[in-house]
């Protein structure tokens, strides 16, 4: 078994096969790591790493296979949802000896690409043994498939087409109960049943009605507990906690929220298989954006449109750059606690923000033609409601902020996907301005100037 070592050879040893890696291994390349589920082996920036063996949402296993042959399968799967390299630090380098079949079939089929002693051994897997498998499991009767020894030397073998790894999405829905949207997640994969078949997609629901210890694997997502200090974006933040390192083992991030098929919904249908792979790679936020007459003051910022936060895409390293999708918790420094006038003379929120807000919430027309779908009279009674979800109104513009000032563009979906109908990713001016996708879509589209009214609006 794995030979003992001190804390601080241990640290040493994990350096020195992340460096071992990014020597060796393309960036960008999906990396199985016999880790025994430690997250710093995780921590691959540039590349998709794995823990092998895995639970089906991604985590470590917590076990190893019973035996050569449930590794063996085990690796196969992980191939067929796009795994490239597998890598067996040194303090793994016993699975070697003690699955001796492995071995012989890790040496037989693929291509060891480095042996370093005493730090790790990558292997290259080979795309040809998905398509070997296969063959095998056909194979007359009697026809012998026993793989050839490791002192035979290499097989020559026709190169097989190497199979496109499907887009890996990890979906957080965040939600309070199934009383008021009991069908939010069948309505989610109503939307990839239908427009994202081939992706490999991960679920995990925040419920902020649950203790935030909450945790249970179903057929088909992870429940957690969460935090409903500032609603959605504390539970966006809770599933991040959660998931950890694992977030680099995907494409692409989906936030959604389980009111996100109310009010305007038109955009939904337009994110398409060819959306997300023009995105994928790229930093960029697509989503619905949306605009207010006039530019708004909120902190020490000035802006004027913001991405629905309700269903967006969101590359991973985004995601951690940004460090937590919550800008704002204690509304103490926005909030007089009176009904009649909500928010404090101090606040920093302009006058016409804290008007929009006020109008929004409490059913007012704000000079768009559209009404919120969970309007309430304000009251003492409804206030701390009010003040919840001001501050997700505000969480919201801030995200869409911070964003842009990492470098992150927003692009509306409906604008990039009319585009995609004419001219490839390549040929799309990612740099494009707010004003000119909402001018641009092929319907809805919205003609505003920054610091004017909207102009036009039409519908096609």
């Amino acid at each position: 078994m794995a030979t003992p070592y001190s804390s601080q050879q241990y640290r040493e040893l994990v350096q020195q096969v992340r460096d071992c890696i990014r020597l060796h291994v393309p960036p960008g390349s999906v990396v199985l790591v016999a880790s025994k589920g430690d997250e710093d082996f995780m921590n691959l920036v540039g590349y998709r790493a794995w823990h092998f063996p895995q639970a089906d949402v991604g985590v470590y296993a917590g076990h190893h296979p019973a035996n050569s042959a449930d590794a063996i399968a085990h690796l196969k799967r992980l191939q067929v949802r796009g795994a490239q390299y597998l890598v067996f630090p040194w303090s793994a380098r016993w699975w070697l000896d003690h699955y001796g079949a492995l071995s012989t079939h890790l040496h037989t089929v693929h291509d060891l690409r480095i042996s370093e002693p005493e730090v790790c051994l990558i292997f290259e897997l080979n795309p040809a043994a998905i398509e070997e498998a296969e063959d095998a499991d056909s194979a007359p009767a009697g026809q012998s498939d026993e793989p050839a020894s490791v002192i035979d030397g290499p097989r020559l073998r026709l190169a097989a087409p190497a199979r496109r790894p499907a887009a890996r999405i990890l979906t957080i829905l965040a939600r309070f109960g199934t009383e008021r949207y009991p069908h939010a997640l069948q309505e989610i994969d109503g939307v990839f049943a239908r427009q994202l078949r081939a992706v490999d997609r991960t679920v995990v629901i925040v419920d902020n009605a649950l203790p935030r210890d909450h945790m249970e694997e179903r057929l088909d997502h992870v429940l957690i507990g969460g935090d409903n200090r500032a609603r959605e974006f504390s539970a966006f933040d809770r599933a991040l906690e959660f998931v950890g390192a694992d977030i680099w083992s995907y494409d692409l991030v989906h936030f959604a929220t389980s009111a996100f098929n109310t009010l305007y919904v038109a955009y939904l249908d337009r994110f398409e298989a060819g959306v997300l792979s023009a995105v994928t790679g790229r930093g960029v936020c697509v989503g619905h954006i949306d605009c207010y007459n006039d530019p708004v003051d909120v902190l020490t910022f000035r802006s004027q449109h913001w991405m629905r936060s309700c269903f967006l895409f969101l590359p991973p390293a985004e995601v951690k750059a940004l460090g937590r999708l919550t800008s704002i918790v204690d509304g103490s420094r926005l909030f007089s606690g009176n009904p009649d006038e909500p928010f404090r003379d101090t606040a920093p929120v302009s006058r016409n923000y804290r008007d929009y807000v006020t109008t929004w919430l409490t059913g007012g027309d704000i000079g768009q033609g559209v009404e919120w779908h969970s309007t309430f009279r304000l009251t003492r009674e409804t206030l701390p409601a009010f003040e919840q979800k001001a501050i997700s109104i505000f969480n919201e513009h801030l995200l869409a902020i911070r964003l842009r000032a990492l470098g992150c563009r927003l692009i509306d979906v409906t604008w990039l996907s009319s585009l995609l109908r004419t001219r490839s990713a390549q040929d799309i001016a990612w740099a494009t301005g707010w004003q000119e996708q909402l001018a641009g879509r092929d319907r809805d589209s919205i003609h505003v100037g920054e610091g004017s009214r909207r102009v036009a609006v039409s519908a096609v």
